[in-house]
């Protein structure tokens, strides 16, 4: 097996450009950069929620109130499911859901704060926006990359490169080497963030499967 090459899932060998065509790694890049502002908003709206509801504990409309919460909580849990498997094309194991008590508001109050899978969901909204980051930066820099990808062979042209004031040469030869060179390192980098795809999803299935 060539360095060009790796094993696939069906254990046939499959070649290191292959995840060029493969729809599931772009669609996996464009879900690490959405994902860092929807993270965010995700935190304001859970920890902002939970700060309201507490607040108003002593006036008793906090407990229909943070009711009302855990119940949104858990459906975003379900959403951040749904909207991975789709674009990470990896399936998560299915539990049963947690159903709260119908006695009445204190009940269903008790039975969410009683609930450790609730505030596991809460965990990891709370970490999704400093790890979604950490693995968004290899999908930010194959962005940079493509731009520098483009830029050379249309600069090439002119007869002079300039990458960014780093780099500059007047030959064609080096021009193409450093086409190909960084045509590796992008591929490369697909594969980094086909890796992270399935550290992602064993990191849903410790906060979400469980």
């Amino acid at each position: 097996m060539s360095i060009f090459s790796m094993q696939n899932e069906d254990g046939k060998e499959a070649q290191f450009f292959d995840l060029l065509i493969k729809k599931r790694v772009y669609y996996g890049l464009i879900y690490s950069i959405i994902s860092i502002p929807i993270a965010a908003l995700y935190f304001v709206f859970v920890f902002g929620g939970l700060l309201v509801g507490f607040a108003l504990l002593p006036i008793w409309i906090g407990v229909p109130f943070l009711n009302t919460h855990f119940r949104i909580i858990w459906v975003l849990s379900k959403f951040e499911e749904k909207t991975f498997e789709k674009y990470s094309g990896i399936l998560l194991p299915k539990i049963s859901p947690f159903i709260p008590s119908n006695k009445s508001s204190y009940h269903r109050f008790i039975d969410y704060m009683g609930n450790k899978r609730t505030w596991i969901r809460i965990g990891y909204f709370s970490l999704k926006l400093f790890w979604r980051s950490i693995f968004a930066i290899p999908g930010l820099f194959l962005i940079t990359l493509s731009g520098l990808l483009i830029y050379t062979p249309v600069n090439s042209v002119f007869g002079h490169i300039d990458i960014y004031s780093f780099y500059q040469t007047d030959s064609f030869i080096e021009v193409i080497l450093i086409f190909f060179v960084c045509i590796i390192i992008w591929v490369s980098i697909l594969h980094l963030i086909n890796y992270l795809f399935t550290i992602s999803a064993h990191i849903l299935k410790f906060f979400f499967c469980r």
